[in-house]
């Protein structure tokens, strides 16, 4: 086994702070040739699969290198980013998951071509064929997704009236939509999206009013839509 193995997953958020990617690449000049921009972090190790030591590199096409709120920041919740976060500089890429948003900033390079570092051709890759490499292509944005807070999984609860609670996100458009299901699936009903200031890329809280009037196992299930009809 290779890799962060993150079982049930992992998600965080927080507020950045830096100057946009964008500026910095029209201050120094952009050739009209220019694809993608290239971003190498001071990390790096050995690569067993390859007998090399790499850098942590990435790229991104000039269209998102260029979408204003891909920076490069330099705090995070209105303090200077933590060394483990990146400190002092960080791409942050948005809506697109977190490997796309090198740490430790140590060089940036625009090219006219196509980057095939192994973190964007070998990992953090989708493989459609089980057999074979054919058709892969790169981790890039972040699937609709949700999940339950509250009842925890196999949780004992009373009869009566609870409230299930949770959160869903989306990198492409925003949550329109969170439904549950008491029966595994079978059937589906709406939850409340609470109201929020300022979401801008963060997730949405929902709440469901569920009331138990029989004892026995339930399976619940969350599903939640976006703006372009993703679920």
């Amino acid at each position: 086994m290779f890799g962060e193995q993150w079982g049930k997953g992992a998600i965080s958020q927080g507020r950045w702070k830096g100057v946009p990617l964008r500026t910095l690449l029209e201050l120094s000049g952009l050739g009209e040739g220019a694809k993608e921009v290239v971003v190498e972090g001071y990390d790096y190790g050995n690569r067993t699969d390859l007998d090399e030591v790499y850098t942590y590199t990435r790229s991104l096409p000039i269209k998102k290198a260029l979408h204003p709120d891909t920076i490069i920041a330099y705090e995070y919740n209105n303090r200077p980013i933590p060394f483990k976060h990146g400190y002092p500089l960080r791409l942050i890429v948005p809506q697109w998951y977190a490997m796309a948003s090198v740490k430790w900033i140590k060089q940036i390079s625009v090219i006219n071509s196509k980057f095939n570092g192994p973190f964007q051709t070998i990992d953090y890759v989708y493989y459609p064929n089980k057999d074979n490499d054919l058709d892969a292509y790169p981790v890039t944005t972040i699937n609709i997704n949700s999940t339950i807070q509250k009842p925890l999984d196999m949780e004992f609860v009373n009869t009566g009236k609870h409230l299930i609670r949770g959160i869903a996100w989306t990198g492409k458009g925003v949550i329109t939509k969170v439904e549950i299901s008491i029966d595994g699936g079978y059937t589906w009903r709406k939850a409340d999206i609470l109201p929020s200031k300022n979401i801008g890329y963060g997730w949405v809280s929902w709440s469901f009013e569920w009331t138990i009037l029989e004892k026995g196992e339930y399976t619940i299930k969350s599903r939640a839509t976006d703006s372009f009809g993703q679920i």
